[in-house]
């Protein structure tokens, strides 16, 4: 049985949704739970059994909805676009702001008094904290159910998602903000405890970390493979982006998938890779050679001793990857290239005859007019980078 730590990052915690989604898939047995912020929500839902309910929300999400601010008009702000036709807008929201003395927070404590029912709450077998801060005392605040009154569990749960720039209430006579503040991921919550093995959700939401603190633990990171975007961007399409990458990112863990960003079930032996290289074309092979001024005598040995390991340098892979490792990285760049979902789990040869149908032919036209001294240069323009692999992948997967 595992704990399971859920980070803050308001918007971002769509991504705990489709890991949540995914663990219970698997039947990973879970003992307790600790959620800072928005893990502190999304936390409450998964220990009382309300995970469909919870996935339903951040599935229609919306900024309107979590913030009180039009969506058109809150992808403007963050983009700094101000200008005269929304300046009256934005001046009259911050004369609301003032005046509540802070953002409203209304639709969060709605939301948290309609679906967290303190008994199912209390009575779960999972245990259950909170990580908050106190700033009528400069304390730090981490509570088990059991430390929080009878009738005050949602206030906490809400006290924890406080940012400075939300209307504040007092509770029990304390100010209380954000989680973040203090700790964003409590591992040591659950470590001081005396839970020792852990699942550890990321966001990489704004906050401090909490150092782990005991070295016999284990603990499971699970991370987001793309960046989730901003923590007040509520955008709908963007949520449901993070719950499929909450969800397949944890199936990659635990079902020990590769791909740097797509999710492929490598079945096949390392023998198939290394035949799907030796199959390649002598004409194309000595074409690689040459493109990076490789010599092309003995060209099978001059293939594998001189343009494979540059490969595995442009990839960025570890000097050890083998050719499975290679040849999947490079095929996702194809993959990618056309546009091919990357929300499923995927065979090799499955991925490979999607590419071969979509394919599109990249224009060649810059890359034949570089110099070669370029081309074999360790330093490459991102971009030009990105055609010399293309070029490449073309010629191995597609030729």
């Amino acid at each position: 049985m595992y704990g399971l730590v859920l980070e803050g990052g308001g918007a971002k915690g769509a991504y705990h949704i489709g890991a949540l989604k995914a663990i219970e898939e698997l039947d990973i047995e879970i003992s307790a739970v600790a959620g800072t912020s928005i893990g502190a929500m999304n936390g409450a839902m998964f220990v009382q059994g309300k995970l469909d309910e919870a996935y339903q929300y951040w599935y229609n999400v919306s900024t309107s909805q979590v913030l009180d601010i039009e969506d058109k008009y809150l992808s403007e702000l963050l983009n700094l676009t101000i200008n005269q036709d929304n300046l009256v807008y934005f001046i009259a929201k911050a004369k609301e702001v003032l005046q509540n003395k802070g953002l409203d927070n209304s639709y969060l404590k709605s939301l948290l008094k309609e679906n967290v029912d303190e008994k199912l709450l209390r009575s779960s077998d999972i245990d259950f904290a909170i990580v908050t801060l106190s700033l009528s005392d400069f304390k730090p605040l981490e509570l088990f159910l059991e430390d929080i009154p009878e009738g005050k569990v949602v206030d906490y749960i809400l006290a924890s998602s406080y940012l400075p720039a939300f209307k504040m209430e007092r509770i029990d006579g304390k100010i209380l903000i954000d989680g973040g503040f203090y700790n964003n991921l409590p591992i040591n919550t659950l470590l001081n405890k005396g839970y020792k093995k852990l699942i550890a959700i990321r966001t990489y939401g704004l906050g401090d970390i909490g150092k782990k603190v005991d070295e016999d633990s284990e603990i499971i990171y699970i991370n987001p493979s793309e960046y989730l975007g901003r923590m007040l961007n509520f955008d709908q399409e963007n949520a449901r982006r993070n719950i499929k990458m909450g969800y397949y990112d944890t199936m990659k863990y635990f079902k020990n998938l590769s791909g740097k960003k797509y999710y492929i079930n490598q079945t096949e032996a390392e023998n198939y890779f290394l035949n799907f290289l030796l199959d390649i074309s002598e004409a194309d092979k000595k074409e690689l050679l040459r493109q990076f001024s490789f010599p092309d005598e003995a060209y099978q040995r001059s293939f594998f001793e001189n343009f494979i390991p540059k490969l595995v340098n442009l990839l960025d892979l570890d000097h050890k990857a083998d050719y499975g490792q290679i040849l999947v990285v490079l095929l996702e760049k194809l993959a990618e290239k056309n546009n091919i979902n990357r929300f499923e789990i995927y065979q090799f040869e499955k991925l490979l005859k999607l590419v071969r149908i979509n394919h599109q032919k990249k224009d060649k036209s810059l890359r034949k007019k570089l110099p070669s001294f370029i081309k074999t240069s360790k330093l490459l323009p991102k971009q030009l980078k990105e055609d010399l692999i293309l070029d490449i992948a073309e010629k191995i997967f597609l030729a």
